[in-house]
């Protein structure tokens, strides 16, 4: 309940931020920027398919000689992932907790679901720390004050103990197995992992991932193929918006935006973080405020247009497997009578 209070606060927080950014720059302004694209916004339905696509080939080529997931289903998951935590309070976990589940159900084992994903997240970061790394040096000739860019690079460095942390438990020591047993000292033998079997079976799970070497070198190519795809989008937005930008401007502001993002994972979808920081970073290429947050708009548009279709059909799925499995049961009781 405590996490829920503080994630609901945050969403809050950052809602309250990003109105006030929008009020401060100027609503009418923002909103005719806007009008300038009108319906044109909608083809950043289908171009949002092109990075989403390579961000799921590398997740493929994670699985492959594991399970025999098709591409088609495993990107219809990519994209309820991304939409369960872009629309809802989830602190951009649940996401990935719903897609282990639907590719359980879909016959894959839960513990190689389960450590398909944890790897693909571990790889994510290590991504986005080089993509933002290359947005830092375009940063570095963009600015003539230095200052913003010894603080954006600080923090990146601050963040490497934190991943070879993060990857060295999960490869050496065990990290889920790790977590029960602390969660055990600490709630008196209660154990909180539980619900997802043996912890034990999921590490050595994860660790014959990690033991597949170059297949996480393809699947990280991938990933960063997927990265440079989505400023394509950046760009193609602000083209769609009548105010071209150039590649490099439009690489800092996906690179360290989504650098952002990732540090605010408990505020949802970051909202009002995001919107923040392309103001921010978007001041350093020569947008303007109104037209900054004309872009963060259109952004979140297409994540609600793209998102909400996504998650019904989501929830469509869920209620056919629910049925399902209440026939099984209900065929099997009568079988026994």
């Amino acid at each position: 309940m405590k996490q829920k209070m503080l994630i609901l606060l945050a969403g809050l927080l950052g809602l309250a931020l990003g109105i006030y950014l929008v009020l401060h720059a100027g609503f009418a302004g923002i909103v005719a920027l806007l009008a300038v694209a009108g319906w044109g916004l909608l083809w950043l339905l289908p171009f949002h398919l092109l990075p989403l696509a390579l961000d799921t080939l590398s997740w493929k080529w994670l699985l492959r000689g594991k399970a025999r997931a098709p591409f088609g289903f495993l990107l219809w998951l990519a994209l309820i992932r991304e939409s369960v935590n872009g629309l809802l309070p989830v602190a951009r976990i649940g996401g990935e907790l719903l897609g282990i589940r639907m590719l359980s159900q879909y016959g894959v084992s839960p513990y190689v679901a389960g450590a398909s994903v944890m790897v693909e997240i571990t790889l994510t970061l290590v991504s986005q720390f080089l993509f933002a790394l290359l947005g830092v040096v375009v940063l570095l000739f963009a600015v003539s004050n230095h200052l913003l860019v010894f603080e954006v690079l600080g923090f990146l460095f601050l963040s490497i103990p934190v991943l070879v942390i993060f990857f060295w438990l999960q490869k050496h020591k065990g990290l889920f197995s790790l977590v029960q047993n602390i969660s055990k000292q600490m709630l008196d033998g209660y154990d909180v992992l539980g619900i997802i079997g043996d912890p034990r079976l999921l590490d050595a799970e994860i660790r014959s991932f990690y033991d597949k070497g170059r297949a996480l070198l393809v699947a990280n190519f991938w990933q960063l193929a997927g990265l440079f795809a989505g400023t394509l989008e950046v760009v193609f937005t602000f083209w769609l918006l009548h105010h071209p930008v150039p590649f490099w401007a439009a690489l800092l502001l996906e690179s360290l935006g989504q650098a952002l993002r990732s540090v605010a994972f408990v505020v949802p979808a970051g909202i009002g973080i995001q919107e923040g920081g392309f103001m921010l970073f978007g001041t350093v290429v020569g947008i303007g405020p109104d037209l900054a947050l004309a872009y963060a708009l259109a952004r979140r548009l297409r994540e609600l247009f793209l998102g909400v279709p996504v998650l019904l059909s989501w929830v469509a799925s869920e209620s056919h497997y629910m049925r399902r499995r209440w026939l099984q049961a209900s065929t099997g009781k009568e079988g026994v009578l």
